[in-house]
């Protein structure tokens, strides 16, 4: 389940969006290593055959797609962008070509300086204009498309990539009979002859300045997800279900986590953002690894002279030491999969020289988009 972190929320009636802290300081990304190497993502040898080995539900791990494997079918990589001085900044007058003649809004994030955080809506070409100006005042909100399909004018540019992978996407008559023949269906898909069918749950496109770092805090998603860089870079840290289950669990047991139930369920949709700072030390912060041999059975606080964060690195320490830890960083081009109910957390990478970019007037993006799928 998506959800918005709750700091000073006055509207988030409006929409649940994904569970995310943003961080409105410009400032260089700086990335935990664990004391026990994390695993990378596996890379899939043939793109075009995954979805025959996604039909085993034992094989369902991590997975990265090298940029070729959609670059020559999603338009937007190559469209939306500057080439080939400047591949992360947008080609605006093509995209308000397409947006020109539309009204409609689009839900934003909007972060203020002080932290804060609410929701408000803007014609997507006044977003476009926000993106692109030479420089930011620091006073100013920053804003952050997030989690919301793209409009319809971009879809051309934006298709389904599963049948580069081997899916066949089920008909809307065939989606209607689900119920009636799923076990029809599960020996079709079952079939080498015939590629495997899924229905696509819901789409949604990510845009920000890459001087505003976005990050989404450790949480699972119900659906199969297909995550595609268009733009700079993301890190993703990814743990499997169990583990994560024993996460939420601890935390909640010891306190941290009053919002969520032991399974890590938001009781009303929403942390708040002293939680979602414990989820970020958990899975990104450097804590000494005192306790990576001590059983999880045996996670408790130790006093409140070891200070209250002490479960916090026994948690991460024993993450750390489980070597169930995976870890990508993707580019512009690059895809990953995760399966649904492995939890995950994501960090837009800030480019070095973005406030050196950003002085002479070259304004960048990060962008990214999803499709989850079952």
């Amino acid at each position: 389940m998506r959800r918005f972190t709750r700091l000073t929320i006055k509207h988030h009636h409006r929409r649940r969006l994904c569970l995310r802290q943003l961080d409105s300081r410009p400032h260089h990304s700086t990335i935990t290593t664990f004391s026990h190497p994390a695993k990378p993502f596996q890379t899939h040898p043939t793109p075009s055959t995954f979805a025959q080995t996604w039909t085993d539900p034992q094989s369902r791990t991590p997975t990265k797609f090298p940029s070729p494997t959609f670059t020559p079918h999603i338009p937007a990589l190559t469209t939306w962008f500057l080439p080939p001085n400047h591949p992360n900044q947008l080609n605006i007058p093509y995209l308000l070509s397409l947006a020109s003649s539309s009204t409609s809004q689009v839900p934003l994030e909007l972060t203020l300086p002080n932290g804060e955080t609410d929701v408000t809506c803007l014609p997507f070409t006044a977003f476009l204009g926000y993106l692109s100006a030479p420089s930011i005042h620091p006073s100013a909100p920053r804003l952050y498309l997030a989690q919301h399909p793209p409009p319809d004018y971009l879809s051309n540019d934006l298709p389904s990539p599963f049948p580069h992978l081997g899916f066949q996407i089920r008909s809307s008559r065939t989606t209607t009979q689900t119920s009636q023949t799923s076990q029809t269906d599960e020996n079709k898909n079952n079939s080498k002859n015939k590629p495997p069918e899924i229905d696509i749950y819901t789409t949604s496109l990510w845009l920000s300045r890459s001087s505003h770092q976005t990050h989404t805090p450790l949480h699972r998603d119900p659906n199969d997800n297909i995550f595609l860089q268009l733009s700079s870079s993301k890190i993703i840290r990814v743990i499997p279900p169990k583990l994560g289950d024993l996460v939420f669990k601890t935390l909640h047991s010891a306190g941290r986590l009053s919002s969520t139930d032991p399974t890590g369920r938001i009781r009303d949709g929403l942390l708040t953002g002293k939680e979602s700072g414990v989820m970020d030390r958990v899975i990104w912060g450097d804590y000494h690894h005192n306790h990576h041999n001590q059983p999880e059975e045996e996670w408790e606080e130790e006093g409140e002279e070891e200070g209250e964060e002490d479960i916090e690195s026994q948690i991460s320490a024993h993450i750390s030491a489980s070597g169930e830890v995976y870890q990508t960083v993707v580019e512009k081009g690059e895809a990953v999969y995760i399966p649904a109910g492995w939890w995950h957390s994501v960090k837009s990478v800030l480019p070095e020289d973005v406030e050196e970019m950003e002085s002479k007037g070259v304004t960048t993006v990060v962008g990214s988009m999803n499709w989850w799928f079952r």
